[in-house]
């Protein structure tokens, strides 16, 4: 690949295009609202600044203080039709800002909680009864405005995780010709092992399969009658209750083939000791989340499986991106029959992204300008109905070097699927509840030293593990893992 030879011409990309980051948009007024709910959002909004507890797994709509967004629906609102569509993607966006802030409720300490009983005693429930109270009123008081779309429409706007501040001060343009060059050359490593016999991939230590503790397979036909059935809203975007979900979720749900040589590869539930995140290797454990994206402008469902390790470590990772905590996402997504079409991985700092496309779906891979093109070291083996996707991992890395279609494993070690939603207010004996991931979405105690290497890429806190909705996944461009247009702007399908 010799395109990098180009990216002299970035400075100009750089200021043609990130130039609107550095334009503030002018925040609407409070639209007459109520003044108790409006001081309310308020007060709690500064309570959970000063405690350090904000979820970042959405994003606030500016001058909505009832209201998140992810990157789906940001993009949704370009393919809004009429009220009736609208309405049903605000109160989505209503809905992710109760379920942030009910989170954040319980992540506060204790002496913060804004009491409303005569004992003065942290009240969580009747703290959030108001949220919810207080939502209402506030969303049905700005819809009664004729204005009221047109006015919130340019502010669910979700920011990218590149900084062009750190991008223009550690000269990109210049820097990203040496990171090219390393990139396409772990490309082309990471290839030699999908192109090698499974026979014969390298092991450290002893190939431990683990598995999903419960669930079955659905069929074809109950798995379409579910996609169905969710689809079965004006937006015609797969709306799961939770039943529904997890029933997705234990069908799919895959197989690891971990290569484990030491403590570090063993696959475990994360846990807080004191202030400190770990792994309990003794209870392994997978954190899944539903998305949505779209594939050929159509909406579809993705399930999203998250596995963590202790560390990164061992002689094969690079020194500079071993550290405390590591861990891979794999992504299964679903066309709107509820045929798996895609599976993805990454690692769970967005690194090492990989596309696992069913060949016969796509027509060709789309040549990106400056960027590299999907990386695609294999095609989706076959595998559904029937059996699980399968994933070889390699030892202390922890780098993919397969996929396979699953078979009956002997004596495999079971493996629990609990909701990502737990990371993000997870138990502590010491101080109630806390999140794994600070404010602005970066894994607590995960830094590495990349960080003062590849600054440079824009992307803050690089090698971080880091919370879904800020997994950059590319150190050239700007890509990103829950971007819904992914697949359609890297691949043509058929």
């Amino acid at each position: 690949m010799k395109w990098y030879r180009w990216l002299f011409l970035l400075p100009l990309f750089l200021f043609l295009f990130g130039c609107a980051s550095f334009l503030s948009q002018r925040i609407p007024e409070a639209l007459e609202r109520p003044r108790p709910c409006q001081e309310f959002f308020e007060r709690l909004d500064e309570k959970v600044r000063e405690a350090g507890v904000r979820d970042a797994s959405t994003f606030s709509v500016p001058g909505f203080p009832y209201l998140r967004a992810n990157r789906f629906l940001s993009a949704l609102k370009e393919r809004l039709k009429d009220e009736q569509e609208r309405k049903i993607w605000v109160r989505w966006m209503q809905d992710l800002d109760l379920r942030s802030r009910k989170k954040e409720i319980s992540n506060l300490p204790d002496p913060m909680v804004l009491s409303r009983t005569s004992e003065d005693r942290p009240d969580r429930e009747s703290l959030y009864g108001q949220v919810e109270s207080c939502s209402s009123e506030l969303l049905n008081h700005d819809q009664s405005r004729a204005d009221f779309y047109s006015t919130l429409e340019p502010f669910v706007d979700v920011p990218d995780e590149y900084s062009a501040f750190l991008r223009v001060a550690g000269i990109y343009p210049l820097i990203a010709l040496p990171v090219a060059a390393v990139t396409e050359k772990s490309r082309n490593k990471i290839r030699s092992w999908f192109d090698a016999n499974l026979d014969d991939l390298p092991i450290d230590g002893r190939i431990t399969t683990f598995v999903p503790e419960r669930g079955g397979f659905l069929s074809e036909q109950e798995i379409g009658e579910i996609i169905e059935k969710a689809r079965g809203n004006p937006l015609r975007v797969p709306l799961l209750d939770e039943a529904q979900g997890k029933r997705l979720v234990e069908s799919f749900a895959p197989v690891f083939l971990q290569d484990v040589a030491a403590s570090y590869d063993r696959i475990g539930k994360v846990v807080w000791k004191g202030d400190h995140v770990e792994i309990d290797p003794e209870k392994p454990t997978i954190y899944y989340y539903l998305s949505q994206a779209f594939l050929k402008g159509s909406p579809i469902l993705q399930i999203n499986y998250a596995i963590w390790y202790s560390e990164r470590a061992g002689d094969r990772p690079p020194s500079i991106e071993k550290g405390h905590l590591d861990g891979l996402t794999t992504r299964v997504s679903l066309d709107d029959g509820g045929r798996p079409f895609m599976v993805e991985v990454m690692m769970n700092c967005g690194c090492y992204h990989l596309f696992a496309p069913e060949k016969d779906r796509v027509e060709r891979i789309i040549s990106r300008t400056l960027q590299f093109d999907a990386f695609v070291p294999q095609w989706l083996p076959p595998f559904f109905p029937g059996k699980r996707i399968g994933l070889r991992v390699s030892s202390g890395w922890h780098q993919v070097q397969r996929l396979v279609a699953a078979e009956g494993e002997k004596t495999p070690i079971h493996y629990e699927l609990v909701p990502y939603d737990l990371l993000e207010n997870l138990p502590n004996e010491e101080a109630g509840a806390k999140s794994i991931f600070d404010t602005k979405g970066i894994g607590k105690g995960s830094e590495r030293v990349e960080r003062f290497i590849l600054f440079s890429m824009g992307i803050p806190s690089v090698g971080s593990m880091r919370q879904r909705g800020h997994h950059a996944i590319e150190l050239i461009g700007r890509v990103h893992f829950d971007d819904p247009d992914l697949f359609d702007q890297s691949f043509i399908f058929k």
